[in-house]
C-alpha cells in the first residue's frame, strides 16, 4: 500500500472511530506499525517475539483478492446468494494475533498453484483445538454449472496441523451444498445444506421424485440446517423452512442459534431463531419485528452470529447486498430482548417492538452507515467481520476498513477529509480491509499488520478455550417422546387459546364466556375448526419445466393436511405430521377463514409435543415470560361449568387437554369437517347439532384419497387442483326430473354462465360470469378460473356478436365543465352548426371479481347461496351447491385458488 495511503488511513483512524481515544489509539498503532516485519506479498513473516498487548491466543482468518468482475466494478456481497463463489481466498492461521507470529497458509498446498478457490464460514471448537470450515475447489472449464464443485465442510486440526475434508466420500461430499459449520457440544456438527435430506424421502412418500425445493421467490435451492457425525456419516436434516436457514451457532444453553428468512407470503423478513440438536422447539430467538435497523430506519439484516463471553450474540448489521462487503459491528441481548424495543419480561410491545431499544446496540464509537443508497459515504468505514478473543478482556479480532474516497477525475485514492467529500461526483473508495483488535473499553482499533491495497480479510476467529455448552441429548422414543408417534411422523400441538394475540385474548366476549356451552352455542362461536396446510416444494426448472402460470393468482401451491377442532375454551390439542413445513387457521362453521394465517412456517419433529399460547407458534419463546390468557383448569378434578360430568380435568388444562386425559385419546385431524358436540351437558341443555361436510358427499371428484378420508395418518394430503375439482361442479349436470324422468328444470351452472343459449345462440353470461372450459386467448387455462378471480368488463350483444359494453362519455374537467376539441393551435374546433364539439371518450363498464384469492369469508360469491341473502339477487341460488361443494370451494379459495396445487399436474412449458 503506498505511504500516503496508510497516512491517511492513520489519521482517518484518529480523527474517526477512535476519536475517543485520540492519544492512546495513535500511539497503539503507530507502535504496532512500525514494528510489523511481515512481508505481506508473499504472505510469510518472521520473528516470533511476544506482542505485549495480545495474549498467545491463536488467531485464523481469510484472506481474498477484492473481488471485481470483467468491467472491474466491485462485487457485492449477497447475503442470500448462498452459494456465492469469489475465487480468490485462502485461509491463513497465526499462533498469536500479533504481526510478529508466523503465518500458516492451510489451504495453500490443497490445489495447483495459480488455481483460484473460496473459503468461507470459520467456526472454532470451544477448546480452541480444531477449526471448521468451508470451502469450494476451482472452477472447471467448459463444465455445466450443475457438474462444477460444491462447497464442502473441512477441518484443520491446530495442534496436529493436520487439513481434513469432514465428508471424505468425493460422491457423498458433491451431493450437497454444505456451508456455515459449528461444533455442536457432542463433537457432532451442525451445518446449513440444500441436500434436505429427509425432505426428499418425503417427496418419494408423495409420489414424487425427488428434488431440491426452491426458495419461496424461485431463485435458488432452499438451504436449511443438517446435522452430522464428526467423521461426515449419519447426516440428518433438522428444519424444514422454504427458504433459507443458515449460519448456525450454539449457545452456551446448548441451543443452536441460526438465521431464518422468513419468505411466507412474501413476508421477506431475516431473523434469528434458535432450535435444538434434534431439531425440535425451533422458534424465534430475536428480531422478527426488528427489520429496519439501519441508518434511518432503513432496511438492514444481521449478519455473521456469534456468541461473545458475556452471553450477548456478536454480528454485523448490513444490507441484504453489501457493496463493500461490511456494516456496523453491533451486539445482540437474545437472553433479555426478542426485539429491539421488546424485553422479556415486559408485557409484549405490539406498537413499536422494533423501534430502537436495548436489544440490539451498535459496539463503533463513530456512526457506520448502513444503507441500500449506493451514494452513500460511510465516514467511519466498515466492518466485515469480528469475534470475541474470549481472554477475559474486552476485546475483539475484527476486519475493518477505514472511509476512503476515490477522485472521480484522476481516480487517485483520497482520504475521507471535509475537504475531499465536498468534491463534486466523489465516491467511496474499493475497501482497504485489514485485521486489527478492537478494544471495546477505550475505543481503538490496533493494526496486527498492515492492510494491503487489492486484498481483504472476510472472515475471521480466535482460537480461543471457552467453557463448553451446555450438551442437549436428543430425545428418544419411548423415553420423552411417544414411541408411536415417532414411528408414525406425528407430532402434537397444543394450543391454550386460538383467540390469543400478542397476549391479548381477542375474543369479543372472553374465552370464559366461549367455554360455557350454557352462554354460547356452538353457532355463536368465532372459531370451530383448526386448519392445517402444509407448503408444496417447488422445484426446480431442471427437475420440472412447467409453466408457473398455471399456479394461477397464487404464488405458491398448498396442501390441506385437515381440520382439528377447536374446544369451546378456544384450545387445541391434535396430532400433525412431523418433518414438513405447515401453516395454521381458523374457520367458522362454513369453513371460511376467520383469522389470518400463519405469517411463519411451523415444524416439528416426530413424537415433539408443541404448546404455545396462540397460532403464532413459532414466537412462542416470549410465552416462557408472560403467562396465556387461557389459565385452564383451576384445581385438579374441575369440570368446566356445564360441560360432561365425565370430562373432568387437572390443574392448569385447557379443555382440549381435559378431553385428551378423559377419553385417553389425542384427536387426529379429519380431510373432512366433522362437528359434533361433546362439551353441552343435556341436564343443562340439548346438545348443538352435528353437522358434517364430507367429500364423499360430492358428486365430482374429490380431492383427498379414499384411505385419507376413511382414516386420516400423516401422509394424507388434500391437493385441490382447479380443472380436476372445481370446474366440474359448473359442469355437474343438475337436472330435476319428473316421475317418467323427463326433465322439467335444468340448473346446471355452464347453461346459464355461458356464452351460448341451450339453442346455440349467443347470449351474456347470467351475472356476467362464464363459468365453461373454453381455453383462455392467451393459455389453455379454462375461462371460468379468470372469470371468477379476475376483474372484468361487461358484456353486450351488438348485432348478434358478444362485445365488451361500451359507451361514449362527453369528457368535462375538475369543475364538471364540458371539455371541447381543439386544434395543434389551441383553437375550438366547429361543427357544420359553427357549435363547439365536445370532447368524447370511450369507457367500460367494470365487473369486480366475485372471488378474492385468500379470502373465501369476503368474496362475492357466496353471497348468493347464503340464505340470509340470496334473495338479495335476481336468481337466488339458495340450495343451488350442496354444503360439501360449498366447503370444497371455500377451502381452495382460502389456500390462495390456485389452478394447480401440484407441480407435477400442471403442463410443460
Amino acid at each position: 500500500m503506498p505511504d500516503n495511503n496508510l497516512n491517511a488511513t492513520l489519521l482517518r483512524i484518529a480523527s474517526g472511530i477512535m476519536r475517543s481515544s485520540l492519544v492512546a489509539g495513535m500511539l497503539a498503532i503507530l507502535s504496532a506499525c512500525g514494528g510489523s516485519s511481515s512481508d505481506s506479498s508473499n504472505g510469510s513473516s518472521t520473528g516470533d517475539e511476544p506482542d505485549i498487548t495480545v495474549e498467545d491466543i491463536p488467531i485464523a482468518y481469510v484472506r481474498r483478492s477484492l473481488p471485481f468482475d470483467e468491467n472491474e466494478d466491485f462485487i457485492p456481497s449477497d447475503a442470500f446468494d448462498l452459494v456465492q463463489f469469489t475465487p480468490g481466498a485462502e485461509l491463513f492461521v497465526r499462533i498469536r494475533a500479533a504481526a510478529t507470529a508466523d503465518e500458516v497458509n492451510v489451504t495453500g498446498d490443497l490445489f495447483e498453484e495459480g488455481e483460484l478457490y473460496d473459503v468461507k464460514d470459520l467456526s472454532v471448537s470451544n477448546d480452541g483445538s480444531k477449526l471448521l470450515f468451508a470451502l469450494r475447489a476451482p472452477e472447471l472449464e467448459n463444465v455445466d454449472d450443475d457438474e462444477q464443485p460444491t462447497w464442502n465442510i473441512w477441518e484443520y486440526n491446530l495442534e496436529e496441523d493436520s487439513l481434513r475434508r469432514i465428508i471424505a466420500d468425493d460422491i457423498t461430499a458433491e451431493e450437497g451444498q454444505d456451508i456455515n459449520p459449528s461444533y455442536l457440544p457432542d463433537g457432532r456438527i451442525v451445518f446449513s445444506s440444500n441436500r434436505q435430506i429427509r425432505s426428499k424421502a418425503i417427496l418419494l412418500d408423495d409420489n414424487k421424485p425427488q428434488y431440491e425445493a426452491q426458495t419461496e421467490d424461485g431463485m435458488d435451492d432452499a438451504f436449511v440446517l443438517h446435522v452430522m457425525d464428526e467423521n461426515g456419516t449419519n447426516l440428518s436434516q433438522l428444519t424444514y423452512n422454504q427458504s433459507h436457514d443458515f449460519q448456525p451457532t450454539v449457545l452456551p444453553t446448548g441451543e443452536i442459534a441460526y438465521l431464518r428468512w422468513d419468505n411466507l407470503n412474501r413476508n421477506n423478513r431475516l431473523s434469528l431463531y434458535t432450535t435444538r440438536p434434534d431439531g425440535q422447539d425451533t422458534m424465534s430467538l430475536y428480531g422478527y419485528n426488528s427489520q429496519s435497523t439501519g441508518t434511518e430506519g432503513s432496511n438492514a439484516i444481521i449478519d455473521q452470529p456469534k456468541p461473545m463471553s458475556d452471553d450477548r450474540l456478536l454480528a454485523i448489521l448490513r444490507t441484504e447486498e453489501s457493496r463493500r462487503w461490511g456494516g456496523d459491528i453491533i451486539t445482540i441481548d437474545y437472553a433479555n430482548y426478542s426485539d429491539r424495543n421488546q424485553a422479556n419480561l415486559d408485557l409484549l410491545n405490539t406498537e413499536n417492538p422494533g423501534e430502537e431499544g436495548d436489544g440490539q446496540r451498535s459496539l463503533s464509537t463513530g456512526d457506520i452507515i448502513v444503507d441500500e443508497d449506493d451514494l452513500t459515504i460511510s465516514r467511519n468505514g466498515y466492518f466485515a467481520a469480528a469475534h470475541d478473543l474470549f481472554d477475559n478482556t474486552p476485546r475483539l479480532l475484527v476486519s475493518w476498513t477505514d472511509c476512503r474516497l476515490q477522485d472521480p477525475n484522476s481516480e487517485a485514492i483520497l482520504a475521507c477529509t471535509e475537504e475531499n467529500l465536498a468534491i463534486e461526483g466523489i465516491t467511496e473508495a474499493p475497501p482497504l480491509y485489514g485485521l486489527w483488535i478492537y478494544n471495546l473499553e477505550i475505543g481503538t482499533l490496533q493494526p496486527i499488520f498492515v492492510p494491503e491495497e487489492g486484498v481483504m480479510y472476510s472472515d475471521v476467529a480466535a482460537f480461543a478455550n471457552r467453557t463448553e455448552d451446555l450438551f442437549l441429548a436428543d430425545r428418544q422414543g419411548g423415553i420423552e417422546l411417544d414411541q408411536d408417534q415417532v414411528d408414525d411422523g406425528l407430532a402434537q400441538l397444543h394450543i391454550r387459546n386460538v383467540y390469543e394475540v400478542e397476549g391479548i385474548d381477542t375474543s369479543e366476549v372472553g374465552i370464559g364466556v366461549l367455554a360455557d356451552p350454557a352462554q354460547t352455542p356452538a353457532d355463536e362461536r368465532p372459531a370451530l375448526f383448526l386448519k392445517i396446510e402444509k407448503a408444496v416444494s417447488m422445484p426446480d426448472d431442471d427437475t420440472l419445466d412447467f409453466d408457473r402460470a398455471y399456479i394461477g393468482v397464487a404464488r405458491t401451491m398448498r396442501e390441506i393436511i385437515g381440520y382439528a377442532p377447536v374446544e369451546p375454551d378456544g384450545s387445541v390439542l391434535t396430532l400433525i405430521p412431523a418433518d414438513v413445513a405447515l401453516a395454521i387457521s381458523i374457520v367458522d362453521q362454513n369453513a371460511r377463514r376467520v383469522s389470518d394465517s400463519s405469517t411463519t412456517w411451523i415444524q416439528a419433529r416426530p413424537g415433539e409435543v408443541i404448546d404455545s399460547h396462540g397460532l403464532n407458534i413459532t414466537q412462542r419463546r416470549r410465552d416462557q415470560f408472560q403467562a396465556s390468557t387461557n389459565t385452564g383448569a383451576p384445581v385438579d378434578g374441575y369440570n368446566f361449568p356445564n360441560t360432561e360430568p365425565l370430562l373432568i380435568g387437572s390443574s392448569g388444562q385447557t379443555m382440549a387437554q381435559t378431553y385428551a386425559q378423559s377419553t385417553d385419546a389425542i384427536r387426529a385431524p379429519s380431510v373432512d369437517i366433522i362437528f359434533n358436540d361433546d362439551w353441552t351437558d343435556p341436564a343443562v341443555r340439548a346438545k348443538d347439532d352435528s353437522f358434517e361436510y364430507r367429500y364423499n358427499d360430492l358428486l365430482t371428484p374429490a380431492p383427498a384419497s379414499e384411505g385419507c378420508i376413511s382414516e386420516w395418518s400423516a401422509s394424507c394430503r388434500v391437493i385441490v387442483n382447479y380443472p380436476d375439482h372445481i370446474q366440474p361442479l359448473w359442469e355437474l349436470p343438475r337436472q330435476t326430473l319428473d316421475d317418467m324422468n323427463n326433465v322439467i328444470a335444468d340448473n346446471t351452472c355452464t347453461l346459464c354462465h355461458n356464452t351460448r343459449d341451450a339453442m346455440g345462440a349467443q347470449q351474456v353470461p347470467a351475472g356476467q360470469l362464464e363459468l365453461t372450459a373454453s381455453p383462455l386467448d392467451t393459455d389453455n387455462r379454462v375461462r371460468s378460473y379468470l372469470e371468477l378471480l379476475a376483474n372484468d368488463n361487461e358484456d353486450e350483444i351488438v348485432d348478434g356478436a358478444l362485445v365488451e359494453r361500451t359507451e361514449e362519455r362527453v369528457v368535462t374537467d375538475e369543475n364538471g365543465n364540458i371539455v371541447y376539441q381543439t386544434d395543434n393551435d389551441g383553437n375550438l374546433i366547429l361543427d357544420a352548426d359553427n357549435n363547439p364539439i365536445p370532447e368524447v371518450e370511450l369507457i367500460t363498464f367494470p365487473i369486480t371479481r366475485t372471488m378474492t384469492s385468500g379470502n373465501a369469508l369476503n368474496s362475492r360469491f357466496f353471497e348468493i347461496f347464503d340464505p340470509a341473502t340470496s334473495n338479495n339477487f335476481e336468481y337466488d341460488h339458495n340450495g343451488a351447491l350442496s354444503d360439501a361443494e360449498l366447503r370444497l370451494l371455500s377451502e381452495w379459495l382460502d389456500i390462495g385458488g390456485q389452478y394447480y396445487n401440484n407441480p407435477f399436474d400442471a403442463p410443460l412449458d
